[in-house]
Order: C-alpha cells, then sequence, then structure tokens
C-alpha cells in the first residue's frame, strides 16, 4: 500500500520560530514567556504584549489545556476536505498570568461530544518526508 502523500498546508520554519518546532519535535508545546512580567504568549511576537519587554524565552507548556471556544467544519478547503466534518478548535492552557489561547484541530473525537470547558491534550503528528511535526488536541479522559 502506497502511503498518500501530505496535501496540506505545512508552516514556515523561520528563525524566529525555530524553537517552536524543535519543541513539538521533541514532544513540548512551546510558546514565549516574557522573562521580566512572567506573562506567556501566544501568538508570538517580539515583544511581551504586557510590559514590552523583548526578553522572552519559548518555554514548555503542560500540553494541557480546555477548550475556549470551537467550530464545527463541514466544508473543508483543499487538503481538508476529506477530513470533513472535523473541528477547529481555541484551546486555553492554564499558564498565567495571561493564559495562552492557541488555535488548532481536534482529532480522536467526535464532533458532536466537543464541548467548552472540555479537558484536553496536545497531541504530535510527525509529517512522513516533510522534516516537520504538527500538533492537534485531543480529548484529555
Amino acid at each position: 500500500m502506497t502511503e498518500q502523500p501530505y496535501n496540506k498546508p505545512l508552516p514556515q520554519r523561520l528563525p524566529e520560530n525555530e524553537e517552536f518546532w524543535e519543541g513539538l519535535e521533541a514532544g513540548e508545546f512551546r510558546v514565549p514567556k516574557c522573562n521580566n512580567c512572567g506573562y506567556w504568549h501566544w501568538i508570538p511576537y517580539p515583544a511581551c504584549r504586557n510590559c514590552l519587554s523583548t526578553d522572552q524565552t519559548w518555554t514548555a507548556t503542560s500540553g494541557k489545556g480546555t477548550v475556549f471556544s470551537y467550530t464545527v467544519v463541514h466544508r473543508g478547503p483543499g487538503g481538508f476536505r476529506d477530513d470533513v466534518p472535523y473541528v477547529l478548535a481555541m484551546v486555553e492552557f492554564p499558564e498565567g498570568p495571561r493564559n495562552p489561547i492557541v488555535l488548532g484541530t481536534m482529532v480522536d473525537v467526535d464532533p458532536d461530544a466537543v464541548h467548552t470547558g472540555m479537558p484536553v491534550k496536545v497531541v504530535y503528528e510527525e509529517i512522513p518526508g516533510e522534516d516537520v511535526t504538527i500538533w492537534h488536541f485531543a480529548p484529555d479522559n
């Protein structure tokens, strides 16, 4: 049986986000944490959104969170067409004082079972032949 090529968009690895992708490869979901005020940030930005310090470190999260909001996609674009229906979720990580909220697809779950407040964990998918690992969310039972 021949494996199908990966036909979904791939991330752009850049020097400023390389530590994030290396973290995924190591099984860690890392986000920038301000060394000045302690805030955790997502989406990565060159300066802390709280105190504007540029002294930030990519820091591993717990890899666990709760569904903050979600939608069930019934008409997926391009490479996602064969995955419908699927859940696109905003997941809030407990790391604070500013809890990062991250967008990602959910796997291993019936879309009808997803609800706000649902505990989830990060799961990792290595993309064959592409030298990249991506993240999804799955129920944390």
